[in-house]
């Protein structure tokens, strides 16, 4: 079955063409899955444009929410900056249960992802993660430690992607979202329980000036501390001037500027595996949705084995971190350009030994800047830092996705190549 991502705003005449078109030329044959009927057309068109509407009411929400719970962190504390994304998939897992039980209008999807918007979604709990992860470690060890993060987070998407698509085929998807909800439920409990806000105190700017001024002005006599209030306001456009020059030495300040901006077009051109699962449908693979969620699990298991290793390896063999993202990207190219000539089931699993090389920008950036960071300023530039990742995600989901739909009918290996040309961009800047 081909299925076409097309997120525009055409009328229903042009997405039912360009569905129709792409299914008239990439049919799969060797599944014996031949899916040409209007009916699975008009399907396919009217799910894109779904998704479509609730990408787009997702994301300005998202991006709102992340940047001011982002800036008010250190006001409201990490715990409760968890529980509120927390809540918000709790809320959404809710309505999306509701819609099935109570067969309510497409509308509802809509409005349960503004809501899990809203309260900052995925986005803000890695920030929280971010922060936590370095006020617990060493700059010797924090490298490592992100990277560790990132592969304990794949290898429990591992199991799920794994059990989910064997369960699908045994009892369907509506007990899963039960499952999703009581496991959501049980990391705010998880959350409440060992989040201690006393543990991870989060400093800014004005609590770093106003301990300084106490201190200064303490009397031994009674121990009185003179604290000046912070204003709230001013917090709010300190992610803008966190970076700027006047705060650190000129040679800082540009190494912060080359690595925000490898980091931007990294999340940009890695967005385009958002394609990867329209490729796999199609010819000459023509996977079915269990070899899909076999090589996802796979893949998730390899990365986040070999991620560790790689890491631990190139640590102790004395590789800078900026180093260690120049042979990420070499080999995101690589294996970009294997994947677009590949034409045999066995040539896309070797790219599980490549693949778990490839992300270490990703994880590495929130260690480079927090070394070049003083303490106070890093909850603002992991702020930046969420938000540069959750646009730019956004933008290159779409424009992928987008190019693919136009180009699968003439090429569809194109989309990967010009991924693997973009990428020459964070790698020059990392050199």
């Amino acid at each position: 079955m081909i299925i076409a991502p097309h997120y525009s705003n055409d009328s229903s005449n042009t997405d039912a063409h360009h569905l129709t078109t792409i299914n008239n030329n990439t049919n799969c044959t060797t599944n014996a899955h031949i899916v040409t009927s209007g009916a699975q057309a008009w399907a396919q068109q009217r799910s894109a444009n779904l998704f479509f509407w609730i990408d787009l009411s997702n994301g300005i929400p998202v991006i709102i929410a992340t940047y001011l719970l982002g800036v008010y962190t250190p006001r409201l504390g990490i715990r409760l900056v968890a529980m509120i994304p927390m809540s918000g998939l709790s809320i959404q897992i809710s309505i999306w249960l509701a819609i099935i039980y109570f067969h309510l209008a497409d509308y509802w999807w809509i409005i349960a992802s503004i809501i899990v918007g809203l309260s900052g979604s995925g986005s803000v709990l890695i920030f929280v993660l971010h922060l936590i992860v370095t006020s617990c470690t060493t700059e010797r060890e924090r490298s490592s430690r992100f990277v560790l993060l990132g592969a304990i987070t794949t290898s429990l998407s591992a199991v799920a992607s794994f059990a989910v698509g064997y369960y699908i085929a045994w009892r369907g998807f509506t007990d899963l979202f039960w499952v999703a909800l009581v496991l959501q439920l049980l990391s705010i409990v998880v959350g409440l329980r060992f989040i201690k806000p006393s543990h991870f105190i989060v400093e800014t700017s004005a609590t770093s000036r106003c301990r300084n001024h106490s201190v200064e002005l303490s009397t031994n006599a009674n121990n009185v501390h003179i604290r000046e209030p912070s204003k709230a306001w001013t917090e709010f456009f300190e992610v803008f001037t966190v970076f700027t020059f006047n705060r650190r030495s000129h040679k800082k300040s540009i190494s912060l500027y080359v690595t925000l901006l490898a980091f931007a077009f990294y999340t940009f051109t890695s967005s385009s595996m958002a394609v990867f699962l329209w490729y796999l449908l199609g010819v000459p693979f023509c996977w079915s949705s269990k070899e899909i969620g076999n090589y996802s699990a796979l893949s998730s298991i390899a990365s986040a084995v070999l991620r560790v290793l790689g890491i631990e390896a190139l640590t102790r063999f004395g590789a800078s971190d900026p180093f260690i993202c120049v042979i990420s990207h070499i080999l995101f190219c690589g294996s970009a350009i294997w994947i677009a000539f590949a034409q045999h089931n066995w040539a896309i699993y070797v790219t599980l030994l490549i693949n778990p090389f490839t992300t270490y920008q990703g994880s590495l950036t929130w260690s480079m800047i927090s070394k070049w960071l003083e303490p106070h300023e890093r909850s603002h530039a992991f702020t930046f830092v969420t938000e540069t990742h959750v646009i730019m995600m956004a933008a290159g989901g779409s424009f992928f996705n987008w190019f693919y739909a136009r180009t699968v009918v003439y090429n569809r290996s194109f989309t990967f190549l010009l991924a693997a040309g973009l990428n020459a961009i964070p790698f020059i800047l990392n050199m």
